[in-house]
């Protein structure tokens, strides 16, 4: 399933890179894909995904931060 949706999105220009993630335990495929996108680009996975293997497929949208630190102020 992971595989499928990675060679999925390849067929994207607007997605700039795919790859599993933590396929022991079931895993994810994390995509970075142009913001204007998105929204597009979920739809259409969904479709594909649930085509293929008759599951809804959950989609989570996640913005870059700058991760943990500490302020010393």
């Amino acid at each position: 399933e992971l595989d499928f949706l990675v060679d999925f999105s390849k067929k994207y220009d607007e997605v700039i890179g795919a790859r599993m993630m933590g396929g022991g335990f079931g895993g994810c495929t994390i995509n970075i894909i142009h913001r204007d996108a998105v929204t597009a680009f979920v739809k259409e996975a969904s479709k594909a995904y649930f085509e293929k293997f008759n599951i809804k497929l959950t989609a989570f949208e996640a913005m870059p931060s700058e991760g943990t630190r500490i302020n010393y102020n």
